[in-house]
């Protein structure tokens, strides 16, 4: 019988967080970042409030979604727990749909 190969822990940030991941949640971060930026430039300026707002909802999706990713994360990392203290899936689950409707 043929033993399936062992997958590799992906290499992991000071926050426990993948390397990848972490660079991802960065770049969103800093993406949103430069959108409230603009937001305040608009601001400043004067600019129509229906453009504020709609940039404002921009900003706000992006990070909404930077959130669910780092719930993710979360999630994968109760899961990747050793088997005696992991929680079951739908415990995570629970939490995690806890966490993303306190976001609403």
């Amino acid at each position: 019988m043929k033993q399936a190969p062992l997958s590799r822990p992906e290499p992991t940030s000071a926050a426990g967080l993948p390397v990848e991941r972490k660079a991802d949640l960065l770049h969103r971060l800093r993406r949103a970042e430069g959108q409230v930026r603009g937001l305040q430039r608009l601001l400043e300026e004067g600019a129509d409030c229906a453009r504020i707002a709609q940039q404002l909802l921009a900003t706000r999706h992006a990070l909404d979604s930077t959130y669910v990713r780092l719930n993710l994360s979360v999630a994968e990392q109760e899961l990747a727990q050793p088997g005696d203290v992991a929680p079951s899936v739908g415990e995570v689950l629970d939490r995690l749909q806890t966490r993303l409707g306190k976001s609403r």
